[in-house]
């Protein structure tokens, strides 16, 4: 029972990162539509095509053998493909800076809008308590007698109250014998533990029933105070998360805490969050869903941000930039992807990314 549970975590936790792919790419397919771009195909999946039709509008849609992603062909797109006459008007080639623009940008829009979607999913879930809903395997909790459902009322003597006061109590004792107050099947009744040290912290290793808690105040909202609220949270982690990629810059983040993640370390990010709740997972992909829309914008190519620093450049020259220093640029892109990726595989498989913090 438990193998088949991981087996269906992994399933979702791929699922969702193809998901994530595929609203990328549908929202180029769309802007390039409202743009008058001609799309040749729209597949979900890569490899053989398993089953295709055509569309009204001359576009094939399909599906691929492996289904993870998706991808579009956009007319003109490749600068090396002739565009069949009397499609030079639908050419994405031939369209005016902004409309590139508007379609180089909707990959990354729509992954932010899905980002805020989930969070309001995320922030309808109920607060989460200090009651046990999961034990890390072997960690300190797992050693000394913790259960689901225990709920935690104190630490040292100081009152627990909130899954905050939780976090933070237990963080102030790292690698040291501690005794919590639980109450269990209504008694209380004393554990002492030995916490590990995690980044410095008291490590205990339970998640709560009701969630994860990213440090939001999770509360009940009406629907357009969780609208509201939606949009706030995502827009605080749009910018930490840029205040994080410029303290990469000055140093005060070392290069070596900024490790790259590939498909196969976000896999594992997802079924752990899935093995720990829902309202875990819904939180998670949305983040990655925020991380990978604003990773695209990285100016170099082939990324979004690569075509959009082309455009611009192209608009100021008012004139293409040549195609041997076009094949230079976007070799080199590919070459610093491919490094990273490869990168981040043997990190995944040497040094696994946990998401556990408690």
């Amino acid at each position: 029972m438990q193998v088949m549970t991981v087996i269906l975590q992994y399933i979702l936790a791929i699922f969702a990162l193809s998901l994530i792919v595929i609203i990328h790419e549908f929202g180029h397919f769309l802007m390039a539509k409202l743009s008058g771009v001609h799309v040749e195909e729209f597949f979900i999946g890569f490899g053989p095509k398993v089953f295709q039709f055509k569309g009204k509008g001359g576009t094939v849609y399909g599906m691929g053998a492996i289904p993870l992603g998706g991808y579009n062909k956009l007319l003109g797109m490749d600068r090396n493909e002739p565009v069949p006459p009397g499609m030079e008007g639908k050419s994405f080639r031939n369209k005016p800076a902004y409309k590139k623009l508007i379609i180089s940008i909707g990959g990354i829009g729509f992954n932010v809008i899905f980002a805020v979607l989930l969070i309001g999913v995320f922030l309808s879930f109920a607060a989460p308590t200090t009651t046990v809903d999961y034990i890390q395997p072997d960690s300190p909790a797992d050693m000394s007698d913790f259960g689901v459902g225990d709920k935690v009322i104190a630490l040292e003597g100081q009152s627990i109250e909130s899954w905050d006061d939780f976090s933070t109590l237990t963080k102030k004792y790292p690698g040291e014998d501690v005794t919590y107050k639980v109450v269990r099947q209504g008694e209380e009744i004393e554990l002492k533990v030995k916490l590990d040290i995690v980044d410095g912290r008291g490590y205990l290793g339970i998640s709560p029933s009701g969630a994860f808690s990213p440090g939001y105040a999770i509360k009940e909202f009406g629907f357009f105070g969780l609208i509201k609220e939606s949009f706030r949270m995502t827009w605080e982690i749009t910018v930490n998360y840029i205040k994080l990629f410029g303290m990469l810059f000055t140093g005060e983040i070392p290069l070596s805490q900024a490790r790259p993640v590939s498909p196969v370390g976000i896999v594992s990010i997802f079924q752990q969050s899935a093995s720990i709740g829902a309202q875990n997972f819904i939180f998670f992909v949305a983040l990655v869903s925020m991380v990978m829309g604003y990773g695209n914008l990285i100016p170099i190519l082939p990324l979004d941000g690569g075509n959009i620093m082309l455009i611009i450049i192209e608009s100021i020259m008012r004139k293409p930039v040549p195609g041997k220093i076009l094949e230079v640029v976007n070799s080199i892109g590919i070459f610093i992807l491919v490094s990273l990726i490869i990168i981040a595989f043997v990190m995944d498989i040497l040094n696994p990314f946990s998401i556990v913090n408690l």
